[in-house]
């Protein structure tokens, strides 16, 4: 079935299209006679999408709830999708609430390409609130196994997310969302996927190097447009014996030992996407904060936020030789408030969060890295009270979160997305707030690449065209 719900995402050129999937509180039937039926649950966040046959694909979903919010804890849904219809035939939960994490945020699916022999889904705990006090959790894709990964840090996950490296390595990078000035970038080095998830590698965290001629203020603001950083990450945790880390440290022990190695510090970081096809390179955003100022300029470091590009040493991937401000909203960028990121060969795709603030809807954005333009493809279509469309632009308290290619599966320039609208009442879920939807974008080339097919087929017959043209009329 395909939900019933309208679109939540409302596309802003006519060669964009959306297709509503699932909402929130949408019912599935469950898979044996044992279980209930399923329910869709709120907050959905961080997506994977992988094919299983029979005309089937997977979808995994992070559910930003909240340990103590009446839910348990954070959850991570499976959906099985009809490939041909879009329809969701079933549903489950890999993780349903009742192991306690809290508020699960973005999230990645990786697998062979990746250096894993397993499809795996990464999962970051944004809070560090729970019991489990900031972790990273992998969820096998093909039982449901769920393993705890604490020595990728105890800290506020946003991301974490694997770059492809000449070394062959597993190298992930992991950001920190949390207050201004305590917020950075990570870098986990294993040798294989074995190490990564049981622990035997090591983690680092972003060390600038000081600008000939500019302050060492340590903050993010040390780079500009036109004006990149260098630098390296540096070993966190002693190391035991045997080279296993400590995996004992929290959150408040954690952050003073990355102060003390000289931490590159940022606003308030959130997604990390790989480079299409650029082994060694990767983007990330900064959502920025109006009250986070540089000492020495007097300035935000950032206050509508940056999209930054990063390559590095493709012999050592702790060795950062740029890191540059591809966007920067308080420098004229349209751009406010970056959340999510997504790439393909030459675009990336942002998803804006403005947290409520009135300025305008968020917005799904498209950064051109050819000619650096940035173009709004499509914003979120919030409703009132009544439940009636608000005009265009207006808004800003719903946000899309999770972003994934699904070219793959339904053709090119299709993508993934989901939608948190914070501000609608669940009667399925104790009439409390935080309604969602999972839909399908599909972008420019979607619409270009069915141009050119039918260009390219054969020219009708007379009579065939004009029943065709009958058939599309009405």
């Amino acid at each position: 079935m395909r939900t019933r719900t309208p679109p939540m995402v409302r596309p802003l050129r006519e060669d964009v299209s959306v297709i509503p999937i699932i909402s929130v509180g949408d019912s599935l039937a469950p898979p044996d006679t044992v279980r209930d039926a399923f329910l869709f649950a709120p907050e959905p966040d961080g997506l994977g999408i992988r094919k299983i046959g029979n005309g089937l694909a997977e979808i995994y979903v992070a559910h930003e709830l909240s340990w103590h919010g009446g839910f348990n804890g954070a959850r991570v849904s499976r959906l099985a999708i009809d490939l041909r219809n879009f329809g969701a035939v079933g549903g489950d939960y890999l993780v349903d609430g009742s192991e306690g994490y809290d508020r699960f945020g973005a999230a990645s699916l990786v697998g062979p390409e990746d250096g894993f022999l397993a499809p795996t889904f990464l999962v970051n705990e944004e809070s560090i609130d729970g019991i489990y006090r900031g972790i990273v959790v992998a969820v096998d894709a093909r039982d449901g196994t769920v393993k705890n990964l604490p020595w990728l840090g105890h800290f506020s996950h946003e991301s974490t997310v694997i770059v492809p490296v000449s070394s062959g390595k597993i190298v992930a990078i992991l950001t920190e969302n949390s207050y201004p000035g305590e917020s950075q970038l990570y870098m986990y080095v294993a040798n294989n996927d074995s190490d990564f998830l049981s622990g035997r590698g090591r983690l680092y965290v972003l060390r600038g190097d000081p600008p000939e001629g500019r302050p060492d203020t340590r903050l993010a603001s040390l780079a500009s447009k036109g004006r990149p950083l260098t630098g390296r990450f540096v070993p966190l945790f002693p190391q035991e014996e045997g080279g296993r880390i400590n995996v004992n440290e929290l959150p408040a022990r954690l952050e003073a030992q990355a102060q003390g190695m000289g931490c590159l510090n940022f606003a308030r970081l959130e997604d990390v996407t790989p480079v299409k096809d650029q082994p060694n390179a990767f983007y990330f955003v900064d959502t920025g904060a109006d009250d986070f100022y540089d000492p020495v300029t007097g300035r935000p470091v950032t206050g509508a936020g940056r999209l930054y590009y990063v390559r590095l040493d493709p012999f050592n991937p702790t060795h950062v030789e740029e890191l540059s401000v591809a966007l920067d909203g308080d420098e004229s960028d349209d751009l406010y408030r970056p959340d999510n990121l997504a790439t393909d060969d030459r675009y990336v795709w942002i998803q804006e969060d403005p947290g409520g603030r009135g300025i305008h809807t968020a917005r799904i954005l498209r950064y051109d890295t050819n000619t650096r333009r940035v173009e709004p493809m499509a914003e979120c279509a919030e409703w009132d009270a009544k439940g009636n469309y608000l005009p265009r632009g207006i808004g800003g308290e719903w946000e899309s979160t999770g972003m994934v290619d699904a070219s793959d599966l339904f053709g090119p320039d299709t993508w993934l997305i989901a939608v948190q609208a914070n501000n609608l009442w669940l009667p399925q879920f104790r009439n409390r707030k935080g309604g969602g939807q999972l839909l399908l974008l599909r972008g420019p080339g979607y619409s270009s690449a069915k141009a050119g097919e039918a260009k390219s087929k054969p020219e009708k017959g007379a009579a065939e065209k004009k029943e065709v043209k009958g058939r599309s009329g009405g």
